[in-house]
């Protein structure tokens, strides 16, 4: 697909045509590479409700609809002066342009139709080099490619490949029932809103235990971003909230949005009183459990690596960041934002 017939159109998201929606929705079901929930228009309404504006960057063939990419000012004087990050900033797991295939761009091009000076972005994931993004200081993301038989044939699989840990696991959760009662697990929270609120609350908790002072959720705007996230009815940005209770109490939860056949395993938190029983395992046990009744093919950890992600993982990728410019103004943005890193370091 030639570049050079590209036509950009940079629009704030409330001001999209229905078509516009509609053919953003569709490029998303239709990928074959990108489908994640962070670049759905349904994020994208969320964000601007919450965290904010958002700019769209809609990419044209002629009449055809072929490329989009969801953007938002930085925080700020340097977004004042013109620089942008993913929707949603570091709340997003994914970023990248939503494309068809055979799209073939660079970063200077897109910026440059667009009007864009000045762009940082992570998340950026390897399968953007087919378009031509490319960034730098690779992180590796992990994630469990669940079998086509489902969560229960995968169990019995693990237990093949790691039968100290299953084994562990399964007897941690029969003390935890001993200990506490009966274990009572939703993949969908009958008490959304409750439950949500008691998530977030064990989440904070664990950032201060822990000296996370910049703890996503500690911000009552991204709190507020999840609440609303879970009024969505869009398949491509799906809430999960997950619940285990042992004798009515709340054990673990998980916030996590489906796209699809995946689920970004987003928030997940445990109350500290039962780490013990590692009720954080306990409960990915019993979402991988129920992948295939929910139609889930792929659970998604987003970036890092660690062994409690390394438990369960069987696939692993590549995230990458940058910070890109375009024109004078974009390279004086650039050298700005590295000495200001370079100096707060």
């Amino acid at each position: 697909m030639n570049a050079h017939r590209l036509r950009i159109q940079r629009k704030p998201f409330d001001k999209l045509t229905v078509a516009e929606s509609a053919g953003w929705a569709q490029l998303l079901r239709e990928s074959p590479t990108s489908r994640w929930a962070f670049l759905s228009p349904t994020y994208a309404e969320a964000v601007t409700t919450t965290l904010g504006p958002v700019d769209v960057l809609l990419l044209w063939q002629g009449d055809e609809l072929v490329g989009v990419m969801p953007l938002q000012r930085a925080s700020g004087w340097l977004g004042r002066l013109g620089m942008r990050e993913p929707v949603g900033r570091h709340m997003t797991d994914y970023f990248g342009l939503l494309a068809k295939p055979g799209l073939q761009l660079d970063w200077r091009s897109l910026l440059l139709k667009a009007g864009i000076p000045c762009l940082y972005f992570t998340h950026l994931d390897e399968s953007q080099s087919a378009v031509g993004f490319d960034g730098d200081s690779p992180k590796i993301g992990l994630r469990t490619r669940v079998l086509p038989a489902g969560g229960e044939a995968h169990w019995e699989w693990l237990r093949t490949q790691d039968k100290k840990l299953v084994s562990d696991t399964e007897r941690r959760e029969r003390k935890l029932v001993a200990d506490h009662g009966p274990l009572q697990f939703e993949m969908q929270s009958t008490s959304p809103m409750q439950d949500l609120e008691s998530l977030v609350n064990m989440k904070n908790a664990q950032y201060r235990r822990t000296g996370h002072e910049g703890g996503a959720l500690l911000d009552p705007a991204n709190a507020r971003l999840l609440a609303r996230l879970q009024a969505s009815q869009d398949t491509n940005c799906q809430p999960r909230l997950s619940v285990l209770r042992c004798g009515g109490q709340l054990v673990a939860s998980h916030f996590g949005l489906q796209c699809g056949p995946l689920l970004h395993y987003w928030f997940p938190v445990y109350d500290n009183r039962f780490s013990a029983y590692s009720p954080g395992r306990i409960l990915y046990r019993h979402i991988l459990l129920a992948a295939q009744a929910h139609g889930i093919e792929c659970i998604d950890r987003g970036e890092g690596d660690s062994p409690s992600k390394r438990d369960f993982a069987n696939e692993e990728h590549l995230f990458l960041k940058g910070l890109v410019g375009s024109g004078f103004r974009g390279q004086i943005l650039c050298m700005v934002q590295r000495l200001i890193w370079r100096f707060s370091a």
